[in-house]
């Protein structure tokens, strides 16, 4: 046996997966940042921080998002606001990262864990697309079904191709019960 015979060959996954441990990874990472920064806000003081943040904010931009923006970031960057960030944002990055892992290392369970923390979650886009209607609301069901759809039928695939190739045991006869 060479060295050459030892190294396994990666994968060759479908782009789609790829996408999806891609973006699994990408928000994994995005949401560490986020609880750091919510992190950084409770140590400097919830609301000192966020007005300091509220200002930064209005001197760096000048359009009539900013004034939203900073007036929303002061009303609810309270201290229980910023800690239930902090505790979310770290959890969903933790789930997101073993999501995306378990995607990329082809473990049986990955599809299925990926579709039930995505699935479970749509209801609730559905209620607040009824709610208010918006543009990225809608994007983000379509994606999200599109997901949980593409996932599962992968897994349906493989099981039914996995019963295609095991041979079937053969069938014992029943004989009836002797009459009294």
């Amino acid at each position: 046996m060479t060295l050459a015979d030892a190294v396994p060959v990666p994968q060759k996954r479908p782009a789609a997966l790829e996408a999806i441990i891609l973006y699994k990874l990408i928000k994994a990472a995005l949401e560490v940042l986020l609880g750091a920064l919510a992190v950084g806000l409770l140590a400097r003081g919830a609301e000192a921080g966020a007005a300091t943040l509220a200002e930064v904010l209005l001197e760096h931009f000048e359009q009539g998002w900013a004034i939203g923006a900073a007036t929303l970031i002061v009303v609810t960057a309270t201290s229980g606001h910023v800690k239930f960030v902090a505790v979310a944002a770290f959890a969903d990055a933790a789930l997101s990262t073993v999501e995306g892992l378990a995607l990329r290392a082809g473990r049986w369970w990955a599809p299925w864990l990926v579709a039930l923390a995505t699935g479970v979650l749509l209801p609730w886009e559905f209620w607040e697309i009824f709610r208010q209607p918006r543009w990225g609301r809608f994007l983000l069901l379509i994606v999200n079904v599109a997901v949980v759809a593409y996932l599962l039928r992968g897994v349906s695939r493989e099981n039914f191709l996995r019963a295609a190739r095991m041979p079937r045991r053969p069938r014992i006869a029943r004989r009836p019960p002797p009459s009294p």
